[in-house]
């Protein structure tokens, strides 16, 4: 059953981790005013509703318990399986990425900016590749590229290591088993293990 929207506004406040205090003023309410609207005592406006979807991360309809969907973009990657989930493609790479990220959004505070970060790291390495390529300005990065590139690495090293720290100390409801994942990752492993010779032998002429 749908929540209702103080439910899911105590809900999301609760899972960033914040006080009432830190999310009021974040919002541009009163703390009391806050409270009213996560007890459901009183009703707020359009605005008030577009800067608290905005201040969470999430669709306005999911704030308003309308969509089970956090955003907008998950709308087409439910948790139903799709025939193209067997087959590596672009959507089935997107789903994967979606509903890993939902997890692990689940599991509580701090996880929602982390997975946003790790991703943000991958389409910054990709962003470097592109500059280097001419398919988008170098301008745009602003450091020496060889230098974005190896902090864009140990980043991502660094926020994987808090993931798994913090969701080490979760306790886990049930393991899913969504096929799309199953299908990134086979196909990420059967390029490691074509490429693995090549760089071996690279390696070794260096």
């Amino acid at each position: 059953m749908n929540m209702t929207f103080s439910q899911r506004m105590l809900e999301l406040r609760r899972k960033k981790g914040v006080s009432q205090k830190e999310a009021a003023e974040s919002l541009g309410v009163s703390q009391a005013l806050l409270s009213h609207y996560e007890k459901g005592i009183r009703e707020c406006g359009l605005d008030f509703i577009t800067r608290a979807a905005s201040y969470y991360d999430v669709s306005c309809d999911y704030l308003l318990g309308m969509s089970e969907a956090r955003r907008p973009i998950q709308e087409g990657f439910d948790s139903a399986e799709l025939s193209l989930d067997s087959e590596f493609g672009a959507v089935t790479l997107f789903r994967a990425a979606s509903m890993l990220s939902e997890s692990f959004e689940q599991l509580g505070a701090g996880k929602p900016d982390l997975v946003k970060q790790y991703f943000a790291m991958s389409v910054y390495s990709l962003s470097i590749l592109a500059a280097r390529t001419g398919e988008i300005p170098k301008s745009w990065i602003s450091l020496p590229l060889d230098a974005a590139s190896a902090l864009a690495k140990a980043n991502s090293e660094m926020l994987a290591r808090k993931l798994v720290a913090d969701s080490s100390a979760k306790q886990k409801k049930h393991v899913g088993e969504p096929l799309c994942v199953k299908t990134v990752i086979n196909e990420a492993e059967r390029i490691i293990v074509k490429n693995a010779a090549v760089i071996s032998e690279t390696r070794s002429v260096g």
